[in-house]
C-alpha cells in the first residue's frame, strides 16, 4: 500500500510517481529498476522508492490511480453534463477527450500516455485489476450506454470491441505525442485534428456490422463453453 504520512511525504510520492512514469514510458516497464526510479526522483535515501511502494506492481498501480482519478472525473462530468443516450460519437468523445486533456494540460502528461502504451502491452501487468478499480466507473457507464444503444450486437462482440478501443486510444495518443516535437507542424491544430479523427475511427469501429465470419467464430466459442 502507498504510504501517506504528511505533505512532505506526499511530495516525495509524487516525485517518485512522475519519475517512474517517465522512465517506464521511455524505456519500458521491464527495463527500469526501482533504483533507477529512485535516482531519477532525486531521492537521497536509496530505499525511498521501495519504502513507499514496495514493488514495481504497486508503483504501476499508483501511477495509474494518480492519472485515472483525473480522467475518470472528467469523463463523469461529460456524462452528467450532456445527454449522450443515442449518440455513439459523444460516448466515444467521453472516452477520448478526458485522456487528451490529461496529456495536454497536466504536469508530465506526455510521459503519461507513453506509460499507458507500455503498460497495456506488457503481459506482466494485471490489466483486469486496473480496469476494475474505482477509476473505471465512467468507462463502465459508457459501455452500458453502448450496450443499450447497440442492443442488436452480441454483448461479447461489443465488449471485445470496447477493450480494443481502449487499447487503440492509448496507442494512438502515444503516436500523437510524436507530433509534438515535429517543427514542421502546428501541434495545437494538428493535435486537435488527430484527436477528432481518432474519435471518428473508433465510432466507425464500434458501429461496424458484425460479419458472418465473426458470428460463426462467436458461435464456436459459445458451443465450446457450454
Amino acid at each position: 500500500m502507498v504510504t501517506k504520512i504528511n505533505s512532505a511525504s506526499e511530495r516525495t510520492l509524487l516525485k517518485i510517481i512522475l519519475a517512474a512514469e517517465r522512465l517506464f514510458g521511455d524505456q519500458g516497464i521491464d527495463a527500469v529498476s526501482l533504483r533507477q526510479i529512485n535516482i531519477a526522483a532525486g531521492q537521497k535515501n536509496s530505499s525511498a522508492t521501495h519504502y513507499h511502494f514496495g514493488n514495481k506492481e504497486t508503483l504501476i498501480k499508483a501511477i495509474y490511480d494518480y492519472r485515472m482519478a483525473n480522467v475518470n472525473r472528467r469523463r463523469l462530468a461529460l456524462l452528467e453534463g450532456t445527454d449522450l443516450d443515442g449518440n455513439l460519437r459523444l460516448l466515444v468523445e467521453a472516452m477520448v477527450y478526458p485522456i487528451v486533456n490529461e496529456i495536454d494540460a497536466s504536469e508530465g502528461g506526455p510521459h503519461y500516455i507513453r506509460f499507458l502504451s507500455q503498460m497495456i502491452g506488457n503481459p506482466s501487468v494485471d490489466l483486469n485489476t486496473l480496469w476494475s478499480s474505482k477509476h473505471g466507473s465512467a468507462l463502465n457507464i459508457i459501455l452500458n450506454k453502448m450496450e443499450t444503444l447497440m442492443s442488436d450486437m452480441p454483448a461479447a462482440i461489443l465488449g471485445q470491441r470496447f477493450g480494443l478501443g481502449v487499447a487503440q486510444i492509448f496507442h494512438a495518443l502515444a503516436d500523437r505525442e510524436r507530433l509534438r516535437t515535429n517543427p514542421a507542424i502546428d501541434f495545437n491544430k494538428y493535435g486537435a485534428l488527430f484527436a477528432a479523427n481518432l474519435v471518428d475511427c473508433l465510432t466507425g469501429a464500434f458501429s461496424a456490422p458484425v460479419s458472418d465470419v465473426t458470428y460463426k467464430e462467436l458461435q464456436d466459442v459459445e458451443r465450446s463453453a457450454s
